[in-house]
């Protein structure tokens, strides 16, 4: 009985063995072929709109929206070109990975996000080709005023920023802690959520006396301002040339395919031309892209969103890759000058322990399609000869074709003594000593690049102004301690004019002893205090 039992186990185990086996190779070489043939049949019975599919990683920022646009379809189907979005939500460094392997061709970033991301894979595998926009108040930190009345109040050692991790959110929270004095803000600051709306609600349920910030973007900005009580402490569009998104192309996609590239950038810098020119063209573009790729926005959230972007036009771009420079480029920071700088945030704040392209930021762009374009005297309001190939017999007017232009940075304004009280303060610069000449207001050569840097940080927040106070030490003549406290003010006011800050922005003055302790005591013989327009 025994042997028979184990004979029909045996049996069993034999026969699922060799159902197994047939399995197998069904699935692995019979199966394949079958598809194959089936996608054959498919292919020589179907009629192929497009000769070229090009897959772009994404996500469902609103930034994004012409490059999703029914005009850029439009524009790239007379090219026989098809546009297929990844969603990855957000996973950047999914994303650097897709371009490496070749699973997608195209991808959207912030800079700080391919910075970082590139940085975990240790490769980057794509050029950036194009500019899309910069946030101009899309991104924000905001707090209950009970908790954090301003910007300084988290100088403590319970505060928290809660903000999504690996974001534009994160670098403008690494952006401020860069810029402003927050000495006692701990080193275990970052508290991490899952995007913006999650952001909102630990906002919407938190104490609102514990001293935390927030960090999200629009529309999770206006919602969180709209709760009573909540204030804004710092939004980008105090800043210039750190938020920014970028088209990048694999490299060996770009190498091999430019002229498909060349296509892409010229429908979508068309179309960023018709919706930009177009009255409540982005407003309409926006609502219908969240609709397909985000939540839907009521009217209000759409405008407040369009009013924080700002995309890139063609001559913008030519700015931004060096292609125009001097008075026709308007002050615009070029490529390898923002990813600098943003790579000098990421380093000193520790995101990143050292600089991955050692200062060879060239190596992150390409400006050969944008060139090109140039020198072919590219307007995206002209369909081209090659454009309007098959649609011959339709005129193309260019009488009311509008010239773009590169936008200039709203400037501050001259103040009277009465306005300059006014200001609110943000906070005090954080910076290097500035150091003197014993008993005078000569500053010695080391501190040149100190102020170097506190005149980078101040062209990069263009929209405040900056108090140089210069501070009086408890012993000696107090008359004189004050005439020398004005004198340095005046000093380092002076270097950062001839660093080229406008002379409107800065205004010198003596503080007063108690002031001076306040500001770190007696290793700072001058602070330079940030001040705005109140929000």
């Amino acid at each position: 009985m025994e042997a028979k039992t184990k004979s029909r186990v045996i049996m069993v185990a034999s026969w699922l063995i060799i159902i197994g086996v047939i399995g197998l190779a069904y699935k692995f070489l019979v199966e394949p072929r079958l598809s194959g043939r089936r996608d054959k049949l498919v292919q020589d019975t179907s009629t192929q709109n497009y000769d070229h599919e090009i897959k772009i990683a994404h996500d469902s920022f609103p930034g994004y929206a012409i490059l999703r646009s029914v005009a850029v379809k439009n524009l790239l189907d007379r090219q026989a070109i098809k546009l297929t979005f990844i969603d990855d939500k957000a996973d950047y460094v999914k994303r650097v990975r897709d371009l490496k392997n070749g699973k997608v061709q195209m991808a959207v970033f912030t800079i700080d996000a391919y910075l970082k991301a590139g940085n975990v894979v240790g490769d980057y595998p794509g050029s950036i080709v194009l500019v899309i926009d910069e946030s101009k108040g899309a991104d924000a930190i905001v707090a209950h005023e009970r908790g954090v009345a301003a910007i300084p109040n988290l100088s403590n050692p319970n505060a928290k920023i809660i903000l999504t991790p690996d974001s534009p959110s994160e670098t403008l929270a690494r952006i401020m802690i860069n810029t402003m004095s927050l000495p006692s803000l701990p080193s275990n600051w970052q508290s991490d959520a899952n995007g913006a709306e999650d952001v909102y609600k630990k906002l919407k349920s938190a104490d609102p006396d514990n001293p935390y910030a927030y960090v999200l973007w629009e529309p999770y900005v206006t919602k969180a301002l709209a709760i009573d009580g909540v204030q804004l402490l710092l939004d980008s569009s105090k800043l210039k040339g750190y938020i920014v998104d970028v088209l990048v192309v694999q490299r060996e996609f770009l190498n091999s395919q430019r002229e498909l590239v060349t296509h892409v950038v010229q429908a979508y810098l068309r179309a960023n031309y018709d919706y930009t020119n177009q009255p409540d063209g982005l407003l309409s573009l926006i609502q219908e892209d969240a609709k397909q790729y985000g939540d839907k926005l009521n009217q209000n959230e759409a405008s407040k969103l369009v009013k924080g972007i700002e995309w890139r036009n063609t001559v913008e771009n030519y700015a931004h890759f060096g292609i125009i420079t001097g008075s026709a480029a308007k002050e615009t920071e070029k490529l390898d000058t923002m990813i600098e700088k943003i790579m000098q945030v990421l380093v000193k704040t520790k995101s990143l322990p050292s600089d991955p392209l050692a200062g060879k930021y060239g190596q992150l762009y390409f400006e050969g399609i944008l060139r090109a374009l140039n020198t072919d005297d590219f307007h995206p309001g002209v369909l081209s000869s090659s454009a309007t190939e098959g649609l011959e017999g339709i005129l193309v007017d260019t009488s009311d074709v509008i010239e773009e232009k590169v936008r200039e940075e709203k400037t501050l304004n001259p103040l009277s003594d009465d306005n300059w009280n006014t200001l609110a303060p943000v906070a005090a610069m954080k910076i290097e000593p500035i150091q003197f000449g014993r008993g005078n207001a000569r500053i010695l050569p080391g501190s040149k690049r100190a102020l170097t840097d506190i005149a980078s940080k101040l062209k990069s927040f263009p929209q405040y102004y900056l108090r140089v106070v210069g501070h009086t030490r408890a012993e000696g003549d107090a008359t004189a301690n004050k005439i020398l406290a004005t004198q340095r003010a005046d000093a380092a006011a002076k270097a950062l004019r001839e660093l080229g800050i406008a002379n409107q922005r800065i205004r010198a003055i003596a503080g007063t002893r108690n002031a001076f302790k306040k500001q770190g005591g007696e290793a700072q013989s001058v602070t330079f205090e940030l001040l705005g327009k109140p929000y």
